[in-house]
């Protein structure tokens, strides 16, 4: 009979430390998890800084093609200048 206490005793530790373990498990998933929703967070933020970039250089390269296109007009209104001396 006390062999059997002591395989039911031995059953109860592994039992304990596998209990243990599982929490520890699920300890570290939920901090993985808590790094992937950060991470998640960060990419759209990086996605988001992208797009506003992309948008700014649109405008910039219109702009610059706006300037480009009203120097011509205005080399061309002084080119019918002409200066004697």
């Amino acid at each position: 009979m006390s062999d059997r206490i002591a395989e039911i005793a031995e059953i109860a530790a592994a039992a304990q430390q596998i209990s243990g373990e599982t929490q520890e498990m699920e300890t570290s998933i939920g901090e993985v998890a808590a790094v992937a929703e950060q991470s998640s967070a960060s990419a759209e933020q990086v996605s988001a800084s992208t797009q506003q970039t992309s948008a700014s250089t649109q405008e910039i390269a219109a702009s610059a093609q706006e300037l480009a296109r009203t120097a011509d007009q205005l080399q061309a209104l002084v080119g019918r200048f002409r200066v004697t001396a």
